[in-house]
């Protein structure tokens, strides 16, 4: 298996610029040459792990990813950026993983890093993808797959360097808690979307209208892309950029945000605000030992009718607002 254990989002400066049905502050980049992308790998102690995690996301890259922990539980972090930036980015995670030693860590890690071609990697991994059934009547399955369909839900999606492709236990949380919980008619914001896997699954399931954000360009075009594969019906909009570009809009019968915590706590008053009373706001990306701290914040809030849903280490939450 070519792609790794977790994505948070990826960054690729070689997109393509038929962007239909996106909103016009979007700027679109020229995809006809073939770029390269620096790969920058560091291994971590598991503890130290979210924090370099919000760090590279906050000042070096939209996206990384984490691939499972060594036996002597450690993380690998891996990210991308532009080529000519790498000596710029490594000074800058040094100096910030300079303040982070202690009895954890007692020097600093080595940060590794290769140059890869962006199309390359893509058709690298195409080799590799299979179909997941994630439900036990949904199925996630790339474009090119010829098999008739068996499953009442299938989706298809494009696996380009976006999160999303139902592989993931977030993922898979999601699209299991939505095919029990998500209602016809229901108005769904889909918040850090990725491949609009979710929004997907949302529109197959009757969704009276779609909003998909997310701050990651290369999200933004393959979740376009995936709603053109899918036939997307329902009225929606996909939108480039944070919470702010849901200001103002009519509140949603269900919310769903699959990113990383800090994120999550940062703007939970404006993810409560945009959910409906009654209404359903789901959680995802979180693991088992955040669970006190976002029990502890959604109570601060008065939301109290909390499920929480497991898939190994990583949980779920779904808040029932009001009655």
């Amino acid at each position: 298996m070519l792609f790794p254990q977790f994505v948070y989002s990826y960054y690729t400066p070689s997109l393509n610029p038929a962007w239909n049905n996106m909103h016009a502050d979007m700027i679109p980049i020229d995809d006809k040459e073939e770029k390269s992308l620096a790969e920058l790998r560091v291994e971590l102690p598991q503890c130290h792990v979210d924090a370099v995690c919000d760090f590279i996301v906050e000042n070096i890259s939209n996206g990384l990813v984490l691939e499972d922990e060594d036996d002597n539980g450690s993380t690998t972090v891996i990210f991308y950026v532009d080529p000519i930036d790498v000596n710029k980015h490594k000074s800058s995670l040094v100096s910030y993983l300079e303040g982070l030693k202690g009895n954890e860590m007692p020097v600093v890690p080595e940060i590794t890093g290769r140059t890869i071609a962006s199309l390359a990697w893509e058709e690298e991994y195409r080799k590799s993808v299979v179909p997941v059934n994630v439900f036990e009547d949904i199925t996630v399955v790339p474009p090119w797959y010829t098999e008739p369909q068996v499953s009442r839900y299938q989706i298809l999606i494009e696996p380009r360097m976006a999160f999303g492709t139902g592989k993931h236990e977030t993922t898979r949380s999601c699209l299991t808690i939505m095919r029990h919980s998500f209602k016809a008619d229901m108005r769904f914001l889909d918040f850090g979307c990725g491949s609009g896997i979710l929004s997907i699954l949302a529109d197959k399931m009757g969704a009276s209208y779609i909003k998909a954000v997310d701050y990651d360009v290369t999200a933004v075009e393959n979740c376009n892309e995936n709603f053109q594969i899918n036939k997307v019906t329902a009225p929606h909009d996909i939108v480039f950029g944070s919470i702010e570009k849901c200001h103002g809009d009519q509140p949603y019968e269900f919310v769903c945000t699959n990113i990383i915590k800090s994120t999550i706590l940062e703007m939970l008053d404006e993810l409560v605000s945009l959910t409906t009373i009654p209404g359903i706001l789901l959680l995802s990306g979180l693991l088992d030992r955040d669970t006190d701290e976002i029990i502890a914040a959604l109570e601060k809030r008065g939301l109290t009718k909390i499920d929480i849903h497991p898939d190994n280490e990583w949980r779920s939450f779904i808040i029932s607002t009001g009655a």
